[in-house]
């Protein structure tokens, strides 16, 4: 966690450097993905916690419309225990991204303070890091067994680059920004041939202007 909020710093500096005259925008939210593999007629779902921190940067084009750029760190993670007998598996999955939104707002002013804001675009993703960790322990003798396998590694089950499309709607109150939408994801993530896996997902988060 620390490794990703680092990044998004970084690059949060940057963008104050490079646009000071924008307005600058720190997100943060909740972000559950779901990764959705088909093989002929049959299809699964894997279900995962997501959470994002980020920066947005939003320019003027003319009256109520805007252009925005964005960059957020986002993980995923997911938890399962079973018990057979003397023996309990625990299987941790852990994922690690960079999200760069880029969308076509337009606000609609509701008043001194308030507007209503629909946004829609494109989002690049690209993941830094994923693994799972299964850990086995036997009761009795109380013994630990664990294995690590990267997503990313030599044989690679996934791949790094994906792109979404998202839309939802930001309602801002002076700075303060609530906002939600959906992402679906349009290409295959997946390295085998056989099956085509594909991510979706809602988002909700807070926001504030600096």
């Amino acid at each position: 966690m620390k490794k990703l909020i680092a990044i998004v710093a970084f690059v949060a500096a940057m963008f104050v450097a490079g646009n000071a005259q924008a307005q600058l925008s720190v997100r943060l939210g909740y972000a559950p993905e779901t990764l959705t593999s088909k093989y002929n007629s049959s299809s699964a779902s894997e279900n995962y916690n997501g959470f994002f921190v980020g920066v947005h940067n939003n320019f003027d084009l003319k009256s109520g419309l805007q252009f925005s750029l964005g960059v957020q760190g986002r993980m995923n993670m997911k938890s399962d225990k079973n018990t057979i007998g003397t023996l309990t598996t625990t299987t941790k999955d852990n994922q690690l991204l960079i999200d760069v939104p880029v969308t076509v707002n337009y606000s609609i002013g509701l008043g001194k303070n308030v507007a209503i804001t629909p946004f829609v675009g494109p989002m690049v993703t690209f993941a830094l890091s994923g693994k799972t960790t299964v850990t086995t322990n036997e009761s009795i003798t109380n013994t630990n067994h664990e294995n690590t396998m990267d997503w990313y590694g030599d044989d690679a089950m996934l791949k790094r680059f994906n792109l979404a499309v998202l839309g939802g709607v930001n309602v801002k109150y002076v700075r303060l920004n609530l906002f939600c939408g959906y992402q679906m994801g349009l290409l295959d993530i997946d390295t085998y041939d056989a099956t085509t896996t594909k991510t979706s997902g809602f988002f909700l988060g807070l926001g504030y202007d600096l």
